[in-house]
């Protein structure tokens, strides 16, 4: 590949993004409206369908590390029982009833994995509306909060979870393949909590060595993508690997100044994530099968409402905020496209599945 050629459809993909956000935020919608648009108009004119696929999972990969950087065990502690119970109900009750409902006529593999997709909200989006209008502390804000954080975390064991059902797992056998997946995951973790808690610190405690705002952004990104790369060559999701990464390094000494200093990084990378979902989304696809497109997405937000509602009001929370929860929480987002893309390689989800998810 031309490294220049790739720049300049790089720079065109983001300067449509750019264009098209602005539009969207003139219109009073989300930019994130205009990004999704920029990859589905200006993506398929530049890039090749491997190019797209490429360009999407490391999309994926940069937003899901900067969401890890944004995680924190102790915010999650503290949002209490309504993060714990509330969103470990939330998500298991979402993945069984969805599964339950499936069944019979997708089979147990595919049905868990619609309701592992079904399960998980956009932390990305709701994150953006919330902060827009000024409600992140709100009853609503922050219960919302709550529940995602939990979500995040469950996306370790669903993505592990979806493993299972590929053809390697049954080739190798299911116990061996689970011992495979999560020794990967754990050695993933060890190995970059060492990173960041132990080797990272010590180089920057040398003598004439500082945390500046230089290093510290080329931390981030040899420890993000680095991780990307890591979980791929040991065969897991480069996503969830970014993922684990990033909430280590949000954990870590350095967690506040790595945040402040990769602002405008974080940019890019959302950017780049929702442009390169909108690229995978297929206009003559979406409108021959627009009966069914909207049929699948009134239904999912009415379950989610309904479910969130329910688990909200089962932790005591107003009826109005229980079902502004619920109303807030009822998509699916960007971790839903991780265990879609992971079930598409491993040939879970067919093709139509997977159009449709996207």
């Amino acid at each position: 590949m031309d490294l220049w050629f790739f720049i300049m459809e790089l720079v065109m993909l983001l300067g449509g993004a750019f264009l098209l956000g602005a539009l969207a935020q003139r219109l009073r919608q989300s930019p994130i409206v205009g990004y999704l648009l920029a990859g589905t108009i200006i993506g398929p004119l530049l890039f090749n369908a491997q190019a797209v696929n490429q360009t999407a999972e490391l999309g994926v990969a940069l937003l899901l590390f900067s969401i890890g950087l944004e995680f924190s065990f102790a915010r999650l502690r503290a949002m209490g029982t309504i993060a714990f119970g509330g969103g470990t109900l939330q998500v298991a009750g979402t993945l069984l009833l969805i599964a339950l409902a499936l069944a019979v006529p997708l089979g147990i593999p595919k049905a868990l994995t619609v309701g592992a997709i079904i399960a998980l909200s956009s932390t990305a989006v709701v994150m953006r509306v919330l902060v827009d209008r000024a409600e992140i502390d709100s009853v609503r804000g922050r219960t919302c909060l709550g529940i995602l954080l939990l979500q995040d975390i469950a996306i370790v064991p669903l993505v592990l979870m979806v493993g299972l059902f590929s053809p390697a797992a049954a080739d190798t056998g299911l116990g061996m393949h689970l011992i495979k997946l999560t020794a990967g995951v754990a050695g993933l973790f060890v190995g970059f909590y060492l990173l960041c808690f132990h080797v990272i610190p010590l180089l920057l405690s040398v003598k004439g060595v500082f945390a500046t705002g230089d290093l510290t952004v080329l931390m981030s990104i040899v420890v993000g993508l680095g991780a990307a790369w890591a979980a791929h060559t040991i065969g897991i999701s480069p996503a969830l690997g970014a993922f684990v990464a990033g909430m280590l390094l949000g954990e870590s000494p350095y967690a506040t100044q790595v945040r402040a200093d990769i602002g405008a990084l974080r940019t890019v990378m959302v950017t780049l994530f929702f442009a390169s979902i909108g690229m995978l989304a297929k206009p003559l696809w979406f409108l021959s099968n627009a009966h069914w497109v909207l049929a699948a997405g009134v239904l999912i937000f009415l379950i989610k409402t309904a479910i969130i509602f329910a688990v909200c009001r089962l932790f005591g929370l107003e009826r109005r905020y229980a079902l502004a929860t619920g109303i807030s929480l009822g998509q699916i987002g960007e971790f839903s496209f991780v265990v879609s893309a992971t079930a598409r390689g491993a040939g879970i989800l067919d093709p139509y599945s997977f159009d449709l998810a996207v």
